[in-house]
């Protein structure tokens, strides 16, 4: 019986083992698992692995979509050149050209540059990287292969406070080259560094000219109608002057506003009123002599001085009164002093900068005057910010008071007055007027006050920051390659007409132009095309952003990219018509779905029976027991 129930119990678990397998079976009739043989890839559900590498496919189109390559090898840097200007102006911009080369095999990504002093490695102090971060240059999703020689041009400023260095000496520059180290995501690998020397002057930007003095000989005195005038001219800038001319020529006497039969106050009598002076360096001094024939029935003595030289965008005209004695004045009369005129340096005031203003104060009358107090009456703004009123003023002087003095001023001379300013980073971006309160006292002690004013452009700097941006090196012929950027206007002022386009060989570039119009202060916006390559290649474009600035100046920048074009995928040929799967017979679907019930019910049937005879039996073994 034992035996019996033993093989009862193999039948029923080789009946529920079959059930299931045999579903499985039928329906997996006439078809095999997928393997792709002769290309080393094997599908297994969703996963695709490349053999070879290790590396699944899908993890190498993530790195490709975030810009993260793995050569297997760090470039090695080598600096060709660099190329700086012999001298850079304070608180002013310059370029330089820095050319590398990668002499490794592996690509150099994301290269960077990094600045640092001589007398602190680890910063910049005197200098400030323009478009850049605590003196770091990106070049932004750039590729130096290897063997490649690429040029890069970087900004510069010299900071406003950085102090003039004794003739001949030099600020040393430290320039350290980084790129992505392969290794390690995210982190920057330095492998080459090169110094270099700048000069660093102070000065206006363009020559200027001023009349530092004027004497007669022979002195003049009554009775005296011809003298040779001596001007003492000198160049207040630090920029050389080539070809420079000078041209003095007296006013027109005038009664009643209308010229006197062409009469001059003072007229030249040299053969020429214009007098060559060549070649005058910055901050030089030169002496220009005329002979002078003064008119005895003048009324003033202004003359004008013209001063011309090569490159000049106009000649520069000052007006002097020449020291001479006039009938006029020997009763005395009430002393003016005013601003004869001012500028400003740079000329283009940005706000957070430092500007020069040099002021003119000349005293319009034949006697002297003393004690001349100038003050300037410096604005102040209200701005709000978070529900927090604030108050600052635009323009703070520099080392000083907002009031200077000058002892003297001869009579109808003219002094330079120069002020140092810092502009306010918050200030609006418009034309500020700054009073100008003057005191001063005649020979005799008497006081007198007098006011002008000074109107001074403040602009904001216009800047657009990336946050972000997504454009792939990798792509194949006739795939769309997404290019997409996110930007944020991060300067105090909004900017007009302001687009951005692909530039370069790229196809379909005119559908791929964004159009902002205004893009406000502070606000940020994303830009995102489609490029599909033609052909295989390297495909090298930028994408350029341009807009009107607070100036009215047209600005573009452009972020470069380059992108590594393979052959186009072959897909096979998806056109071939699959053949037909054919209707399963009777046959066939009592296999699929009878035959499992059949089998079934047999074994149930056979189970039945079985214990059926084993009750029997027990039923007569208890008979011939009793």
């Amino acid at each position: 019986m034992k035996k019996k129930l033993a093989m009862i119990l193999i039948v029923l678990l080789i009946g529920m083992s079959v059930l299931p397998t045999a579903t499985v079976l039928a329906a997996d009739t006439d078809e095999k698992p997928s393997t792709e043989q002769g290309d080393g890839t094997t599908n297994e559900g969703n996963t695709t692995t490349q053999s070879g590498n290790g590396e699944s496919a899908g993890s190498a189109k993530n790195a490709r979509d975030k810009n993260i390559f793995n050569t297997g090898t760090d470039p090695l840097w080598s600096f060709v050149n660099i190329d700086v200007p012999e001298q850079a102006l304070v608180g002013q911009e310059f370029e330089m050209n820095i050319t590398v080369k990668n002499m490794g095999t592996g690509s150099g990504m994301f290269p960077e540059f990094r600045f640092t002093e001589e007398s602190d490695r680890k910063a910049l102090s005197h200098f400030t990287v323009v478009s850049g971060t605590d003196g770091v240059y990106d070049t932004m999703l750039t590729e130096v292969k290897g063997g490649e020689t690429k040029t890069f041009t970087i900004k510069m400023k010299v900071n406003p406070e950085t102090k003039e260095l004794p003739e001949g000496s030099k600020y040393r520059i430290n320039c350290m080259i980084a790129s992505d180290n392969w290794q390690v995501k995210g982190e920057k690998r330095y492998n080459a560094v090169q110094s270099f020397d700048l000069e660093v002057v102070y000065a206006l930007s363009d020559p200027s000219f001023v009349v530092e003095k004027v004497t007669f000989n022979p002195a003049v005195t009554a009775g005296v109608k011809e003298t040779t005038a001596t001007l003492v001219l000198k160049n207040i800038s630090q920029s050389k002057a080539n070809n420079v001319t000078a041209t003095l020529e007296g006013s027109y006497i005038t009664n009643g506003g209308e010229s006197n039969s062409g009469e001059k106050n003072i007229t030249v009598r040299d053969l020429s009123s214009t007098k060559q002076l060549y070649n005058i360096k910055g901050n030089q001094t030169v002496t220009v002599d005329y002979k002078l024939e003064l008119n005895e029935d003048r009324k003033n003595n202004e003359m004008k001085l013209t001063i011309d030289y090569n490159g000049a965008e106009k000649p520069q005209e000052i007006l002097l009164n020449m020291p001479l004695p006039l009938q006029e004045n020997k009763g005395g009369k009430e002393p003016k002093v005013i601003i004869q005129r001012y500028n400003v340096d740079p000329s283009k005031v940005l706000a957070g900068n430092y500007v020069t203003l040099n002021l003119f104060v000349e005293n319009t009358n034949n006697l002297a005057v003393n004690n001349v107090s100038i003050q300037l009456d410096v604005p102040t703004e209200t701005s709000s910010s978070g529900g927090t009123v604030s108050s600052g003023t635009v323009f703070s002087p520099v080392d000083s008071s907002n009031t200077f003095y000058i002892d003297r001023i001869d009579g109808k001379q003219t002094a330079l007055k120069t002020i140092s300013m810092y502009v306010d980073p918050n200030a609006t971006a418009k034309t500020y007027v700054v009073p100008v309160n003057i005191k001063y006292e005649s020979t005799d002690g008497t006081k007198y006050e007098s006011s002008d004013n000074v109107n001074i452009p403040v602009t904001q700097e216009s800047k657009i920051e990336i946050i972000s941006s997504n454009i792939p090196t990798m792509g194949n012929v006739g795939e769309p390659i997404n290019v997409s950027m996110e930007f944020v206007n991060v300067g105090k002022v909004n900017l007009t007409n302001f687009k951005v386009r692909m530039e370069g060989d790229i196809p379909g570039k005119e559908e791929n132009v964004f159009y902002l119009g205004t893009f406000n202060a502070s606000e940020s916006n994303e830009y995102s095309a489609t490029i599909i390559p033609e052909e295989e290649g390297v495909l090298s474009g930028s994408v350029a952003m341009s807009y009107i600035d607070a100036d009215n100046q047209e600005v573009s920048m452009e972020i470069p990219f380059s992108i590594e074009i393979g052959p186009a995928i072959d897909y096979g040929d998806m056109t071939e018509p699959m053949e037909p799967i054919p209707e399963p017979g009777l046959l066939d679907k009592l296999k699929q779905h009878w035959l499992p019930i059949v089998l079934g019910i047999v074994i149930v049937v056979q189970a039945i029976i079985l214990i059926r005879i084993k009750r029997k039996a027990k039923a007569e073994e208890e008979l011939i027991d009793g």
